[in-house]
Parts: structure tokens; sequence; C-alpha cells
């Protein structure tokens, strides 16, 4: 963004010099008749009335883009845009829409994928940012920035935004948005923490980057009350702070873990459906305190492992995105990533990498970035200096539409029941394919292997690997290593 010296300065400056000038040759009287008075060092109409400088955020509408930004006060504000820095596409005039100042517009009527530049005035200096429309609901090809825990020390994360403008400076693929995992301030029901951690003129890489990119966020712990978390970010919430939305070849659900999203719960019952309704190939889930971390400040969320996973090998989540604990952590569980990426700015704690299932830690200041291209995922957790601290990829699920043979998982008959089931499957040829039993955690409870190829029913006599019977309650099977996360649900009853 650009800083201006306002007019009225320049103006006060010259006028002054004018004076002494006047003075000093003797003539100061003989044109004081002609001289305008001095300009006031604060004119009406000329201060700069911006408190929070323009940021943006996507309301799920993929020809459209919200910019929003505060006033010290009442009045009006302009904004232009178009797709060069002579703004020549469109112009509106503003007004405040609450007590505190606030102003938005919505930029409508974008083309796809194409990069737009904005400007706000609001009688004072201009403010700048640029964004690139949503791509086209067919593309198959997506790259997004991830990262949260911001809160706390606004250096750090200034450093952090710093390295995220570089990378979609490098790679403009990378403007498209980013997912936020939440705590973006330290106390987040205190208007002074928003001012000073994530709005300050002294971070103008937070600024530039929020201006630039936008900032598709979930709740976290310190957000508070929440109050003032959808003050500053109002997304298009179905209830409480949940919503979804597609972008490109992604859907990306968002979880407010600070609402009921239990058994039984509004929330738990809008996520299942959310993600059974989706068709995009690549789906993401985006919450604040992660399922399966490696400990060092909060232990693992209980609630995601026993109602979230299991939804996740339902319907095909790719990668869980969580924060709260303050470092990268990388969980395998069934084929589903959980990531935690709480390296934002926030102060540090120490990862345990020997927790369940963590396949990678690190105590750094990160970001992440993911490139989708086709059926396949690339992820990289990067440091501001550069450094890789992880990197996989993934193919997407082939229940949601990868591509390549059909695969069909049948029903379980009996279902539900007490010593044993058949599983019906067709498949074709893979070798070293098996039919796997999972619990309601995700974790693998059998492995039975296939035999040859074509439709097939499968035995399982409610055991696990170990021999042992299990307990009464909810399973799901899944065909491996194709299917990828297609599954079938059983009950078993003792």
């Amino acid at each position: 963004m650009e800083w201006l010296i306002p007019r009225f300065v320049r103006k006060s400056i010259l006028a002054a010099l004018l004076l002494l000038l006047w003075g000093a040759l003797g003539v100061a009287g003989s044109l004081q008749a002609q001289t305008p008075a001095p300009m006031q060092a604060d004119p009406a109409g000329l201060r700069d009335l911006i408190l929070k400088p323009p940021y943006l955020i996507w309301p799920g509408n993929p020809t459209e883009m919200r910019v929003l930004w505060q006033l010290t006060a009442t009045g009006t504000s302009t904004i232009d845009w178009g797709t060069d820095t002579t703004y020549a596409l469109g112009s509106a005039q503003t007004s405040e829409y609450n007590s505190s100042h606030q102003h938005s517009y919505t930029i409508p009527d974008l083309t796809l994928g194409l990069t737009y530049y904005y400007r706000v005035t609001a009688q004072g200096p201009a403010y700048q940012g640029s964004f690139r429309a949503a791509p086209s609901p067919d593309d198959t090809d997506l790259k997004f920035l991830a990262y949260g825990d911001t809160r706390s020390y606004p250096a750090a994360h200034d450093n952090v935004a710093d390295a995220m403008i570089a990378n979609y400076t490098a790679d403009p693929g990378y403007q498209s948005l980013v997912l936020v995992v939440g705590d973006l301030v330290y106390h987040g029901d205190s208007e002074t923490d928003w001012t000073d951690q994530f709005f300050s003129p002294a971070y103008p890489h937070i600024r530039e980057l929020v201006a630039h990119l936008p900032y598709q966020s979930c709740m976290g712990n310190h957000e508070g009350t929440g109050t003032l978390f959808v003050k500053y970010f109002p997304y298009p919430f179905v209830d409480g702070r949940y919503w979804s939305f597609d972008y490109g070849p992604a859907h990306v659900t968002i979880i407010d873990q600070y609402t009921s999203y239990g058994p039984g719960s509004a929330q738990l019952q809008w996520i299942s459906d959310d993600l059974a309704a989706s068709t995009k190939p690549w789906k993401f889930i985006v919450l604040h305190a992660p399922g399966w971390s490696a400990g060092g400040g909060h232990e693992n969320n209980t609630t995601v492992q026993t109602y979230i996973q299991p939804l996740c090998l339902q319907y095909g989540v790719s990668i869980v995105f969580g924060g709260h604990n303050h470092y990268y952590a990388r969980a395998e569980v069934s084929g589903i990533e959980h990531i935690t990426t709480g390296g934002g700015g926030a102060p540090f704690y120490t990862p345990n990498p020997s927790y369940p299932y963590v396949v990678a830690t690190a105590r750094a200041y990160h970001f992440c970035r993911i490139a989708i291209q086709g059926n396949s995922l690339a992820f990289e957790a990067v440091t501001p200096e550069g450094q890789v601290l992880d990197r996989f990829d993934l193919a997407a699920p082939a229940s949601a539409g990868s591509g390549g043979a059909p695969v069909n998982l049948g029903q379980a008959q009996p279902n539900p029941f007490f010593s044993e089931t058949l599983i019906h499957w067709s498949v074709p040829p893979d070798p070293g394919a098996r039919l796997v039993i999972l619990n309601v955690a995700g974790r693998q409870v059998r492995s039975l292997p296939l035999d040859g190829t074509g439709t097939h029913a499968t035995r399982w006599t409610g055991t696990d690997d170990a021999g042992r019977r299990v307990g009464s309650g909810i399973y799901y099977y899944r065909l491996e290593p194709r299917a990828g996360t297609k599954l079938g649900k059983l009950v078993v009853v003792r």
C-alpha cells in the first residue's frame, strides 16, 4: 500500500515559506489583502479519517469480493476499482453501516481468475490493494496459503506476513486466499488488541497481506465471545460462526468449536450434510483445536477425534487444518492429514513428536502453501526464511471423482450384525488391494486381503487384527488403496 503525505501538509509548508519570504522583502503588508489565510492544521475534508485500512474477505460468490475498512469518525468514503491502477471499471461512495464507523463494499461482476486493483479514500490519503477473482468452479488447479495463531507478537506475525507476500509476488497463483485457523489477537474482546496487534500501522506487512489476500478464518478461543471477531470478519455464517464455500476444485468447511458441535447438535448435523452435498474432489476442514497434534500446550481434541474424523473418512476430506498449539505438526490418521499450523506469531510451545500418529513437528514460525494440480496435491510448511519444514503429496480420493477405473463398495449384510457379516465390493485388478475395517476414530481395526477381481463379498467375523472380538458400536469399511476415502458403514451388536 502507498502512504502519501496529505496535500494540506504540503500546502501549509509552502504557505509558511511564502509568508516568511514576503516578510523579509517587506511586501507582506501590500499583499495581505490578496493572500488567503493559512490552512488549518487539520482542515475539514482533508484529514485522513481511515483508522483500519481496507482488507478483504471472500463471501463465497465467485464474481464478488468484499472490501472492508473503518474510519475514526462519521464520514463518507470512495472506492474505485479496475484491472489496473487507473481504476477505470467502477466507483462507489460508501457510508458507515454501524456506530463504529465501519464501511464495506462488495465489488460485483468480476471476471473469474482476473486480477483487480482497488483504491479507498476518505478525505485524505488513498489506500490501495489488489486481488485475484475466484477461479471458475470447473477449474482443476488451485494454489492457496494457510496459517494461524497470529496473536501476541505482531512483529513476528509481520515477518510471516512479509514472507507470504513474497510468496504470492513470486508466484501470483498464490494470490487466491488464505485459510486461517484462528487466535488472531490475544484478547479478542478488546478493541485495543485488534487495533494494536492486527491493524496497526507499525506492522505494514500484515496490513498489506490482508489488503491483497482474502482472509478466511475460523474463530479461536482467544477471540473470546466472538463479538469483535464477527464485527471485523462478517462472513456469511450459517449459524454461530460456521460456514462453508467452494473455491475452484476445493470445498472448505469452517467449524466453530465454540458453538456446540457434539452429538445431536445443529452444527454437527450441518457439517455432515455440508460434506455429503459437496461434489468437489478436494475437501478441507478449518478449525482451531486439532484432533491430533503434538501436545506441549493443549491436548488432542477428543470431539474432533470422535465426531469429526468419522465424517472426514465418510465424505473424503483430505486435510484438517488446526492451530491452538503454537508450532507446526502433522498427524496422519487413516489417510487424513491433520495439520497444526499455529506458527503465525504466538509464543512458541514445544511439540512432542511421540504423540499418536504424528509424523512431523517443528518449533518455528511458518505458513503453509498448498498447490493442487488435477488429482494431485503438493503441501509444504515453510518458515519466513524459506526453510521447508515438511512436505507431502496427496492423491484425490477416488470417491471424490479422482478418475481412473470405477470402484463399487457395496452393502454389508446383515447390518447390524452379531457374529459375522458379508461386505460386498467390486474393484478392477489392483495387486495388494484390501478391505480395511475402521472404528469411529478412524483407527484400523482389521485388514482383510482381497483375492481375485470382479464382484466379491468379504466375510468379517467381528474380530480385530489380533483375533479379539470387537465391542458393540459403529464401524466403517473401505477398499484400499484405490478407493481412497470411500466408506461404508456397519453396526456391531453384542
